[in-house]
């Protein structure tokens, strides 16, 4: 059996710019979750053109990345909140380079829970093949209703993939 990549399999047409299989400039990472362990997990293929100092990813393509992992682990633990998580703020901290088109395994979890629809921080971390950590952040992720969220974004309705992202289970 094939493993769901979140990112792709719940959200169709996704033009994300960090988790969007289908924006041609994007980082397309890959995302799964993983039940027993309460996360979401996944991988960063960096192109070569996503470096910053010459053989070195650009770690804003790594900040990228691990902050679409963290609007998609309460879109998935907290599926019962039919809402849009939209980052508040974030703290990361580098710990070392990732060299290169490097393959990065990325992973998110809640670290402290949100009450109703208060904010929710998410733990992050990027890690080369080796296990080594190369970064790792905490970010404040908010939960919006979807009518809210229309009306910050200027948009009179959401897109068909995202309508059927958040609608209710039956």
């Amino acid at each position: 059996m094939k493993k769901e990549i979140i990112n792709q399999d719940r959200l169709l047409h996704n033009v994300c710019y960090g988790c969007g299989i289908e924006n041609p400039y994007g980082l397309h990472i890959e995302l799964a979750h993983d039940e027993k362990n309460h996360r979401v997990f996944g991988t960063f293929r960096p192109s070569s053109h996503m470096i910053g100092f010459p053989g070195i990813t650009h770690g804003g393509a790594i900040y990228t990345a691990l902050d679409c992992v963290s609007a998609w682990v309460p879109t998935v633990l907290r599926s019962d909140k039919k809402a849009i998580w939209i980052l508040r703020s974030a703290n990361m901290t580098y710990h070392q380079p990732a060299k290169e088109k490097e393959e990065i395994h990325l992973v998110g979890s809640i670290a402290q829970e949100g009450q109703g629809w208060e904010a929710m921080l998410v733990h992050t971390e990027a890690r080369n093949a080796q296990g080594e950590l190369l970064a790792e952040g905490k970010f404040k992720v908010i939960p919006l209703p979807v009518e809210k969220f229309k009306k910050v974004a200027g948009i009179e309705r959401l897109p068909e993939n995202w309508e059927k992202l958040l609608k209710p289970e039956i």
